[in-house]
Order: C-alpha cells, then structure tokens, then sequence
C-alpha cells in the first residue's frame, strides 16, 4: 500500500455521532430498504383487496416497528468500540501493517487496526469509511477534510485493490 517503511499520519481528528450514525444508517437502508417497504406494500395491497384495517397495520409498522429497527441499528452499532474511536478526536498513523489510533484523551488507550482487518475502503459523502472485520456494519469514519490529498491518494489506490 504505502512506500517500504514510510508512515503517513492524519492529525487530530474526529467524526460527530450524528455524522456517524447518518452514514451508517445510510448504508443500513441502502441493504435493507426492501424489508422496510415489503410489509407496507403487503399492508396496503392487503387493505384494497381485503380490508381496510390493514391500513392500521401499515401504520403500524410504519411507527413502531421501523423505528425500533433503526434503534436497534442505533444501540447495535452506534454503541460500538468502532463508533466510540471514530467520534473521539484522535492521531491516526498509517503503515504497511496497521492503522494505529492514538487518542487525544489519556484514558483511552492507543489501538492498533490491522490491514488484515479491514474488508475494504469506502469513500462516500466527505468520509472515509473503513470497513471492519465483524459485525456487518462495522467501521471506523475518518471525515476526508481531516485526510491531506497524499494520503487520500494511498487510500484510494487500497481500496481498489481490495474491490
């Protein structure tokens, strides 16, 4: 990926939950859409050639069960040691090897990404997504102001290795 024995470091840095929980949430819905409208469509053709009170189970799915799934996504993922390194400012210093995260606040303690460990490399919307080894959904959110054009490059160049 980088040069041999070349270290490439992004200063400090950090996602807000809010940016982070919109991108998740957005790769969430982009996979799983289909098994959000399907009820609703049932419902409602349910209700045309049926009854009408399946218009009341639409309704219902609609605000109580989708809003349960999106908080489950939110406990989930949103709770996640991944979650908590991308929304604590941090120094990321990228080799060869491994991504290495050091953090801003002395109780957090420096941890250690392996390249082994990320499936791929998504950039999307002003951010760096790295997708983690895991649960489904599991990254660690870089913002791409934070990241210079040298080491976007580098990361760029990766993730069209690992597609």
């Amino acid at each position: 990926m980088l040069e041999e024995n070349k270290t490439m470091t992004i200063d400090n840095c950090s996602v807000s939950a809010g940016f982070y929980m919109r991108h998740l949430g957005a790769l969430f819905l982009a996979d799983n859409w289909f098994y959000m409208v399907a009820p609703l469509a049932l419902c409602a053709v349910l209700a045309v050639w049926i009854d009408v009170r399946f218009v009341i189970v639409a309704m219902m799915v609609l605000f109580m069960v989708i809003p349960l799934l999106l908080a489950m996504l939110y406990f989930y993922y949103g709770l996640s040691p991944e979650a908590r390194w991308s929304i604590m400012e941090k120094e990321i210093s990228i080799d060869n090897q491994c991504l290495t995260l050091s953090f801003v606040d002395e109780r957090m303690k420096k941890h250690v990404i392996r390249w082994d460990d990320v499936r791929h490399i998504i950039e999307k919307d002003g951010a760096f997504l790295f997708m983690l080894r895991g649960k489904r959904y599991t990254c660690l959110m870089l913002p791409a102001s934070a990241v210079n054009p040298d080491v976007a490059q580098a990361l760029r160049q990766f993730a069209s290795q690992t597609h």
